[in-house]
């Protein structure tokens, strides 16, 4: 026996089956019309004949009965091919044998006996059963077919063998009703089948549609956001489960076709929100339907929720209304916007906020003509007290400042910590004698002993002054010479202030014998780099080694890079020194492995001859064949503040060519949010003194974990530095931070001593 095709119907088999058991009352009337057939024709005519087919249409007729009602009580919702066309080849074998023996009978009737009681009889029933055939079976014509031949054809014959011409036309015209039958059968089977496929599409629209809804409601009620649609009379259509919660909904306010004047009156007596935000959503929703165009608000529930409501135009005039959840992610911004801007540790300006500060003094200056003062503070012996007490005394030391140097000034005047023991104060309107009083008010603040853990901590202040415009035209310059005041100040004893004089000889000199050593170092190939590495915190691995520079003075000994940097900045030799460093570095980088990079920093002054700097790194890979994408320069946001254009396209050709950079010293006032975002920044660099706070400061953790957040959502790489310790490495790790650096996986180190490092257990 062979399968059904591929494209068979077996759902519509079915159904057409079905239908042949579909009326179980049917069978039992034409059974006994069956049996009575015969049986009347056997009381007429007193033949056996008739009699012994009575019994043989009862028999037929009890086992079509149990055939029935064996269909009717199995279960055929697993029912295959074969189940199902074994129940329709014993009905049709059950009908046909029902069919033969009446058929028969009633041509016995005709052609054997001419009493006219049989003949009635026989055709009457025979007919209606004809007819009944027709109704009850037209879901399988073919099987009506044969029933309606077996049926009407022996009685046909029986009609024209008979001697009456009557009945011999009667005979004839039976082949009219059987083709005619036969056509109403067709008729109505495919009627029936039309009523199946309507039926089947019917149940597939439904499934489907009750389908999308279920997808629907649950894309809508998974979104993160609130959403609520109104029709054009304001009247709720759909809202989801978030837009309930945000705004604390009951189940009837939810109902299609609530007003939302209805909302608007809960949301104020239930005091979610205030009147006066309640009447500029009002007014949101009044411009969104006047102007058809997207407009949002923001708002702040009774409870700190800060709601960020869009208004968008939707069909047939209505209103589409998102509400986002802002609360955590507006914390976030301002705790990163604050991290940015002021100086994590004292809470003062930073140095991005700084040179916002001094460029609107400059801009003040130029408009009014107005004098101001800049103040270059450092703290006398604060290093000694880090050395012998410990970073967590000097933080609290310099909290401590902060707040004494605060109460010295005026409120008009602008603080900012520049890094480390540094701060600057502009002082705006301010002439000789005002800066005199107020910078020696802050040395005063300073003299009176720290109290900290029961210990006794000494450190004093050293002021550097520069007046502008007369000390300087620009915030860099102004800035060079409150610094060269300062070290004067220094030179002078300490605890004091200088205002700068372009006469201070002396301090230029030693600027100047260092500038010439310098110089004599660069030229006799003196400087070397030093190498400490960078490790992935997850798999323990040297990912890359940071080229620090050193320069070994015959007489000074290890000139430190903070003393000696500025000079080359200041003489013009960074260029040389830089273009030195990239070289030396990629020629040792060489010599690694290869999946071990190498990160350069590169002075903000480089950028000022951005053609010589492109073409020193590109001559960098190729005298050296190192691989562009083993290559990190890493800047400070000092090099972004003077030229955009100029530094942003000189770092776009770098990374054409597969050169990554990295910003450092992020938090510490050389970080800014749109520098993150304006620049092509691969990698982060946290400063350490988050490091050293990390167990002792949830400050430090959260701003940890939001700049590895902020990170990992512009695709970059964060390096956390100065990890001394295994417990800093474990904090760090778990806020978020891919990479690490310090003393805890190596310290800076010459080529010599550089080797692949052994395999730390990090995970």
């Amino acid at each position: 026996m062979r399968e059904p095709g591929e494209g068979f119907d077996l759902p519509g088999y079915a159904l057409l089956v079905n239908s042949l058991f579909s009326s179980p009352a049917s069978i039992i009337p034409g059974g006994v019309a069956g049996i009575l057939t015969p049986f009347l024709c056997w009381v007429s005519t007193g033949l056996d004949l008739f009699l012994n087919l009575t019994f043989l249409v009862s028999a037929v007729v009890a086992l079509r009965l149990v055939h029935f009602v064996a269909y009717r009580r199995a279960d055929h919702s697993k029912d295959g091919y074969w189940e199902t066309r074994r129940w329709d080849r014993d009905y049709f074998l059950g009908a046909t044998a029902f069919s033969a023996v009446l058929g028969y009978s009633c041509y016995a009737a005709l052609a054997h006996t001419d009493d006219p009681a049989a003949h009635i009889t026989s055709v009457s029933s025979t007919i209606a059963m004809a007819s009944g055939y027709v109704a009850r079976n037209a879901g399988r014509p073919k099987f009506v077919a044969v029933q309606l031949l077996t049926f009407c054809v022996p009685m046909a014959i029986g009609l024209i063998q008979a001697h009456n011409p009557y009945y011999q036309y009667i005979g004839y015209f039976t082949f009219l009703y059987v083709a005619a039958n036969i056509a109403i059968t067709n008729s109505l089977h495919r009627n029936l089948v039309a009523l199946s496929d309507a039926t089947k599409q019917s149940k597939a629209l439904a499934s489907a549609l009750h389908s999308q809804n279920l997808t629907l409601d649950a894309a809508l009620n998974t979104m993160i956001h609130g959403l609520a649609m109104f029709d054009r009379d304001l009247k709720l259509a759909v809202s989801n489960a978030p837009h309930r919660a945000l705004y604390g909904l009951p189940e009837t306010l939810a109902l299609p076709g609530t007003p939302i004047t209805a909302i608007g009156r809960f949301l104020v007596e239930r005091q979610v929100v205030a009147a006066g935000q309640l009447r500029d959503l009002r007014e949101a929703l009044v411009e969104i339907q006047r102007t058809q165009q997207t407009t949002n608000r923001e708002i702040q529930t009774r409870g700190g929720r800060v709601l960020v409501v869009t208004f968008a135009p939707a069909a047939e005039g209505g209103v589409l209304m998102s509400t986002e959840d802002a609360t955590e992610r507006k914390a976030t911004e301002a705790r990163i916007e604050q991290m940015a801007r002021f100086d994590e540790l004292t809470g003062l300006a930073n140095r991005f906020e700084y040179n916002g500060n001094i460029a609107e003094a400059f801009g003040r200056l130029e408009r009014t003509g107005d004098p101001f003062a800049l103040l270059y503070l450092d703290l006398d012996g604060f290093k000694q007290v880090n050395d012998s007490l410990g970073h967590d005394i000097g933080d609290r030391v310099l909290m401590e400042t902060a707040s004494r140097l605060q109460s010295a000034i005026r409120g008009s005047d602008v603080l900012a910590r520049f890094g480390g023991d540094e701060f600057l104060l502009i002082l705006p309107a301010a002439n000789h004698a005002v800066v005199t009083v107020i910078a020696q008010r802050m040395i005063d603040a300073m003299t009176k002993a720290f109290t900290i853990d029961n210990k006794t901590v000494y450190v004093t202040a050293s002021i550097g002054i520069a007046m502008a415009p007369f000390d300087g035209a620009t915030p860099a310059d102004l800035l060079r010479h409150a610094d060269t005041a300062l070290y004067k100040a220094k030179a002078a004893g300490r605890n004091t202030l200088m205002f700068f004089n372009p006469a201070m000889a002396e301090e230029m000199l030693e600027r100047h014998e260092i500038e010439v050593d310098l110089r004599q170092a660069c030229e006799d190939g003196l400087l070397e780099l030093y190498y400490q590495p960078i490790i992935d915190l997850r798999t323990g691995e040297t990912v890359s080694r940071e080229a620090l520079m050193r320069w070994r003075h015959p007489t000074r000994g290890m000139v430190p890079a903070g003393l000696f940097i500025p000079v080359a900045e200041q003489s013009g030799l960074i260029a040389t020194m830089g273009d030195w460093a990239i070289r030396q570095a990629c020629k040792d980088a060489a010599s690694w492995e290869d999946n071990i990079g190498v990160s350069v920093n590169i002075s903000p002054l480089q950028f000022r001859e951005p053609r010589r700097l492109v073409q020193a790194v590109k001559d960098a890979l190729i005298s050296s064949d190192l691989s562009s994408r083993r290559l990190t320069l890493e800047v400070t946001e000092s090099l972004l503040i003077e030229d955009n254009k100029t530094t942003l396209a000189a770092m776009d050709e770098l990374r054409t060519i597969g050169i990554t950079f990295a910003l450092d010293d992020f938090g510490t006032g050389y970080s800014s949010l749109a520098y993150l975002s304006t620049y092509p920044f691969a990698q982060v660099k946290i400063d350490q003194s988050f490091t050293r706070t990390v167990h002792s400061s949830e400050a430090s953790k959260a701003i940890i974990e939001a700049v590895c957040q902020l990170a990992r959502r512009l695709s970059m790489n964060v390096v956390v530095e100065g990890i001394e310790t295994e417990q800093q490495r474990v904090a760090v790790q778990l806020l978020g931070a891919q990479r690490a650096q310090g003393y805890l996986f190596g310290r800076p180190e010459p080529v010599p001593n550089v080797h692949p490092p052994k395999g730390r257990n990090v995970a």
